[in-house]
């Protein structure tokens, strides 16, 4: 960005915070678990902020979701212990909260002229670096997070709503959910529909696509957003995967590609027979080559491995695509003239959406690089078994020791992501299995329901 660019954003930012009365700045990003984390500074500082940076801990990203244990077996903690990272705010991310007093949010990327190599840590960093590699392939990436979450009474922790698609169990909390999609509206979430899911206490909110990181920039708000204001309404909102056994709430990453420009659509193909172009079927076939590793980013909890069992019909068990079909690991559906989009559905709402968008760019990449052919579709409406997907059909990890050695092993995904990123995920998961006692998801719920 051109200095003149920055001067220019500044003033209309200095401009809005006189405006709208803002007395507080909070300097944010997103840790290694999803987790919002972040430094509340009087507005008279700002300035001076975006010029020396903001300082946070590097081991941040080396501390479980309760932010109470520094994970020192962690190899970015032996290497830099208790040092700072400096980051600077990207004023292009500033946002007045409505749900905040008097309060605006930043975003924050670690600095370029730090040790090592900045892309290897900071989730927003790591994402650029992918747009950079799709854009120096002319492509562009439109896309959203449809998110499902479950909300419970704050103090009775019972479940809210119950019965899909509901409109008077919908009705009954009207007044909250007009609240979140005015709220998402002012901060440039543009959302686009509201409903309960089937089973009881989970919600699911999509938003409007956009394209590079404003995607995962929104989701970012949204999750932070979505639990800070259930919590101000007697509500408390969660993203993680599976609290009760047999219920699970995911959240899909639906996208598509683009012309650099934004102006043509590149997965579709009206003449070819599966509709999808040669860029798409290549897309595809990379991510589902890279679909054992990606688990592990993407639904990267101990108890996100619960949703890969057999036994749950419509979240997937093996690397395989449909046209619209919720067993598969990858469901391609229609979009009107614009052709088709991806619904990714090997994440849950666990997942940090930078890592998510970043390690499905790396991976779709890989299958255009490398011309992978693309397997036949399963069926629409055959359950995922291994009897209709083939005898060739690769299992996704249905634990977390697996799910981190599949990636390990795969050098694209680990090289896109950064070792110490992946080795800070690794160390903070090996460390929670070493303090699990009793039934799994009452520890499950103590450790990730809160936060993450």
């Amino acid at each position: 960005m051109s200095s003149v660019e920055e001067k220019r954003r500044m003033s209309d930012v200095l401009a809005s915070i006189e405006k709208e009365g803002i007395e507080n700045i909070r300097f944010e990003f997103l840790d290694t678990n999803a987790v919002s984390r972040s430094r509340t500074n009087p507005v008279r500082h700002l300035e001076e902020t975006c010029r020396s940076g903001v300082r946070f801990p590097l081991g941040m990203f080396a501390r479980d979701p309760l932010g109470n244990s520094l994970i020192v077996e962690s190899e970015l903690v032996q290497r830099f212990l208790y040092a700072d990272m400096t980051c600077f705010p990207d004023l292009s991310t500033y946002k007045v909260l409505p749900w905040a007093k008097k309060t605006c949010r930043i975003f924050v990327s670690r600095s370029p002229e730090e040790q090592d190599d900045p892309f290897l840590i900071d989730p927003r960093n790591i994402v650029k670096a992918q747009l950079k590699a799709l854009g120096d392939m002319g492509l562009s990436l439109l896309s959203s997070f449809e998110h499902e979450i479950w909300l419970v009474d704050k103090i009775s922790k019972e479940l809210i709503g119950n019965n899909v698609f509901s409109t008077t169990r919908l009705s009954e909390y009207q007044e909250f959910f007009d609240r979140l999609a005015k709220n998402f509206t002012s901060v440039g979430i543009d959302v686009e529909s509201t409903h309960f899911e089937c089973f009881p206490g989970i919600l699911e909110m999509t938003m409007k696509p956009s394209f590079g990181i404003q995607a995962a920039d929104n989701a970012a708000t949204f999750r932070t957003g979505m639990k800070e204001m259930a919590l101000q309404n007697g509500f408390m909102a969660s993203f993680m995967t599976m609290p009760f056994e047999g219920t699970h709430a995911n959240t899909h990453f639906n996208h598509s590609l683009w012309s650099l420009d934004g102006t043509e659509p590149m997965l579709y193909k009206s003449s070819h027979p599966r509709s999808l172009s040669e860029i798409g079927e290549h897309w595809l076939a990379g991510i589902l080559e890279h679909a054992p590793a990606l688990t592990a980013l993407q639904a990267p909890t101990i108890n996100c491995r619960e949703m890969f069992k057999p036994q749950y019909k419509i979240a997937p068990s093996y690397a395989t695509w449909g046209f619209d079909n919720r067993t598969c690991a990858l469901r391609v559906k229609p979009s009107g003239p614009s052709g088709l989009y991806l619904e990714n559905r090997l994440g849950s709402g666990a997942g940090n959406p930078y890592i998510v968008m970043a390690s499905t760019i790396a991976a779709g990449l890989d299958g255009i690089k490398r011309k992978l052919p693309l397997q036949p579709p399963m069926p629409t409406n055959v359950n995922e078994e291994q009897s209709t997907c083939g005898a060739d059909a690769v299992p996704l990890p249905v634990d977390i020791e697996c799910a981190l050695d599949a990636l390990k092993r795969d050098t694209v995904i680990a090289e896109a992501i950064g070792r110490d990123f992946i080795d800070a995920l690794q160390s903070i998961r090996r460390f929670e299995m070493k303090g699990m006692v009793g039934d799994r998801f009452a520890w499950s719920r103590d450790v990730y329901f809160e936060f993450i």
